[in-house]
């Protein structure tokens, strides 16, 4: 039994823009929450990192739910904070 699992992350608009690309498949340990897996992105991508850049984080499409473990499969978005009038 394998002590990782795999998620899909995706990124949108300016995280897309700090990463370089629009996707990315990670092996993670069980365990992992979503500000978790937020953490390590900010790690292997600064960008991500800079105060300027509120990411709100979807699993599933759901928003909010950044505390509770990823399971295998699952799907990670980051996204901005929407603004509008």
């Amino acid at each position: 039994m394998s002590s990782e699992i795999t998620v899909t992350v995706k990124f949108f608009a300016a995280t897309r823009d700090a990463v370089g690309m629009a996707r990315e498949t990670r092996d993670v340990p069980k365990g992992t929450t979503a500000d978790q897996l937020l953490d390590i992105l900010k790690q292997d991508h600064p960008a991500l990192d800079e105060p300027s850049k509120q990411i709100i984080v979807a699993v599933n499409k759901e928003t909010g739910k950044g505390d509770r473990p990823l399971k295998d499969g699952d799907e990670v978005a980051l996204l901005p904070p929407v603004s509008g009038g």
